[in-house]
């Protein structure tokens, strides 16, 4: 047999494995699909706020190796300042590969500085500038709070944003439009007063932080929920914060029936709730784990035992916002001078 036939025929086998790693996908309320499992590519934060920003195209290498893993949705914002780095990982798998652009599903955010609904387009086209796209597949409101250019609050209201997000998606800039973390009044207002409904909500979401109520009210509404910060502080992220820990018997037992990591489980029992999953890694080997996830599934009483670990922990709650009037979290007891000092020592986001 012919040398060339056989790798030709390997590499063909290895791309058709990669890709049904990532071949769940889930049915949006506008007739687009969106698939479950998304590389995040936040890199987050120092102890000051400052935002942790590539180096030497890391980033772009992390997507183009999700890309060759299986993965098919790439979650990022314009928040993250990455995404140049994104779409310069895109391009090169896609030049590498054959694989062409609209099976890869691109989500990024607006920020919170633009929310006027005559900011809303331009910013997008920004965002499609770094990523060099002529669309994305989904757009999200960051956040319902608006700030003006300055930092300084914004009374601007969220559902004349929303009306931006719907130019957006009217203009054929974006296929799919949704809201990040939005709280569950939030949520219903935004529904009752729309013209687009929201084909997504993003939150986030673990065994630390189960969602159910607000999870409960997408369910029922045809709303898509994205999950970030799969892990919460289950891997040992903040010392302070409630168990479980990656070495509670629980999940240690789960991950040896399945043979599977805790990450892994951790991020079948979002799939199993019917949520997109957005592990974040630059690591390639935990890049493939992340994914390697569909040879098992957790059935209705473990997911039940995931869930009763929910102390509606967040990992972040970003105390310098408390003050705006469509702030969507629960509030720590927090004294207006400790506010005042958390405003005063954040450098960035």
């Amino acid at each position: 047999m012919d040398v060339r036939w056989v790798l030709y025929s390997l590499f063909v086998f290895h791309k058709l494995v990669s890709v049904s790693k990532a071949s769940l996908v889930y049915s949006l309320n506008d007739g687009f699909e969106i698939p479950a499992i998304a590389l995040g590519t936040s890199l987050g934060h120092l102890s000051d706020g400052t935002r942790v920003l590539p180096i030497n195209h890391s980033l772009a290498q992390a997507v183009e190796w999700a890309l060759e893993a299986g993965y098919r949705h790439i979650d990022t914002a314009s928040l993250y300042r990455v995404e140049d780095e994104v779409g310069l990982g895109i391009r090169n798998y896609v030049r590498n590969s054959g694989v062409a652009r609209r099976d890869i599903y691109v989500t990024t955010k607006l920020w919170n500085d633009a929310h006027g609904r005559a900011e809303v387009i331009p910013a997008l086209k920004i965002s499609l500038e770094q990523l060099q796209l002529a669309y994305v597949d989904l757009y999200l409101m960051h956040y319902p709070m608006a700030y003006k250019k300055d930092g300084t609050v914004s009374l601007t209201d969220y559902l004349e944003t929303w009306k931006g997000l719907e130019d957006a998606k009217d203009a054929n800039l974006t296929k799919s439009i949704g809201v990040s973390n939005f709280n569950l009044s939030q949520m219903q207002r935004l529904w009752d007063h729309c013209r687009i409904k929201p084909a997504v909500l993003q939150i986030e979401v673990n065994p630390s932080i189960t969602q159910n109520e607000l999870i409960n009210w997408c369910n029922k509404h045809g709303v898509i929920v994205m999950a970030y910060s799969p892990f919460g502080a289950i891997l040992g992220r903040k010392k302070d914060a409630p168990p479980p820990r990656s070495d509670d018997a629980v999940l240690t037992r789960i991950a040896l029936k399945y043979k599977k990591t805790v990450p892994q489980v951790l991020l079948r029992y979002l799939l199993d709730r019917k949520l997109v999953a957005i592990p974040r890694s630059t690591n390639k080997e935990r890049i493939k784990q992340n994914i390697d996830l569909m040879d098992f599934s957790l059935n209705s009483e473990e997911v039940e035992e995931l869930s009763s670990f929910n102390s509606n922990y967040r990992l972040r709650t970003p105390a310098k916002w408390y003050s705006h009037p469509f702030f969507p979290f629960e509030k720590k007891n927090l004294t207006d001078t400790q506010i005042r000092y958390i405003i005063e020592h954040s450098k960035e986001d």
